[in-house]
């Protein structure tokens, strides 16, 4: 029993800031006024190192005593790191609704749009249910954007097939991005949806890479409480393509193919796939299997999981980062030259708000 209390106590102040703790046990003799507490704050947690060291002891002591929550990061039973979102504005619905049925309107088509989950809601039971009934419910944040557009747009809803695979490996432990394997289950959906054939798993040559590398999400206090991650590279068999990342100073990057298999090269060793995104790339191939030849795609990095499959279907396909490209390279893009478009991104990117008013830029 005593241990337990003094367990308590400690607890406790490990969690009070070191200006509570100069309020407990110097109240009487420090000059009265918060300012003067302020900047002692402040000037421990900009000059003192020992502060990091206090606050990772008060996490250890959090996760030992079954705290499994930290800012925004959930610890899964299985040492995957579940990277929580937050509500998107009314103004960030809005930005996505009016600016790609303008555009849509503008060109005179009936673009795709999709949003990827995060790993956050299709892994729950990875967490205790008290703790996953706190997540944000990106089912119906999903589901309300798709309403916005009124039948106008074609949506696209992977939530269900990601759900039903949930206990593969298709998201990253430690990386907010789904794998290879994820992406592969997303691409069947969104062929479902284009009205193409998938093409089959055993077409590609899957090499295996980066094995036990740890990605953005396992800082040094989550990193000991997660499992590493590798990256599986699916290279199609049916035929040859060839990848040009073009960039804004007007260099482009040509290679025969989507991987760059030096695992060394890369700090995130997800960018293993195409290089990393640039803000306009373009994968031709002579021998797709799709009866339609092109498709211009506007996304972000969750394309490196699903991307690569969809190579096999189209001759060409021109992927866009609206937030890295700027409007020079962007113009020299025309929406007409496409048999079909699709915007797709992951719900983490598009709550953070994403760049469609550059889709004006767009011929």
């Amino acid at each position: 029993m005593k241990k337990f209390a003094a367990f308590i106590i400690i607890t406790m102040v490990l969690s009070m800031s070191t200006a509570a703790l100069l309020n407990v046990f110097f109240a009487e003799s420090l000059p009265s006024g918060e300012n003067f507490l302020d900047k002692i704050e402040n000037s421990l947690s900009e000059n003192i190192p020992f502060r990091e060291k206090l606050s990772g002891l008060m996490d250890a002591v959090r996760y030992s005593s079954g705290v499994r929550h930290f800012d925004n990061i959930y610890i899964g039973n299985d040492g995957s790191l579940l990277l929580d979102i937050e509500k998107p504005t009314s103004r960030t619905f809005s930005a996505a609704k009016n600016y790609v049925l303008a555009f849509a309107e503008k060109n005179q088509v009936k673009p795709y749009f999709m949003l990827i989950p995060t790993a956050s809601v299709i892994l729950q039971q990875e967490l205790d249910s008290f703790i996953g009934k706190d997540i944000y419910n990106q089912r119906n944040m999903i589901n309300n954007m798709y309403s916005e557009f009124g039948g106008k747009v074609r949506t696209t809803d992977i939530y269900q097939t990601l759900y039903d695979h949930r206990s593969e490996y298709i998201y990253y432990h430690t990386e907010n991005l789904p794998t290879s394997l994820g992406g592969y289950y997303i691409y069947g959906e969104l062929c479902s949806r284009l009205g193409i054939e998938q093409t089959p798993m055993d077409t590609f040559s899957v090499a295996y890479a980066a094995h036990g590398f740890y990605g953005s999400l396992a800082t040094d206090f989550f990193r000991q409480y997660s499992s590493s991650d590798f990256v599986s590279l699916y290279e199609y068999n049916g035929g040859s393509v060839i990848l040009e990342r073009r960039e804004n100073n007007g260099s482009i990057k040509i290679s025969e193919s989507l991987f760059v298999y030096n695992e060394e090269t890369f700090e995130d060793k997800t960018d293993m796939v195409f290089g990393g995104i640039s803000p306009v790339m373009e994968i031709t191939s002579a021998e797709s299997l799709g009866e339609r030849s092109s498709i211009l795609i506007f996304g972000d990095e969750s394309a490196k999981s699903w991307l690569p499959f969809l190579s096999s279907n189209f001759g060409k396909i021109t992927f866009v980062e609206l937030d890295l490209a700027d409007e020079k390279l962007l113009s020299k893009i025309s929406a007409a030259d496409y048999d079909e478009i699709l915007f797709a991104y992951g719900a983490s990117t598009f709550v953070e708000g994403i760049a469609f008013e550059k889709l004006e830029f767009i011929g």
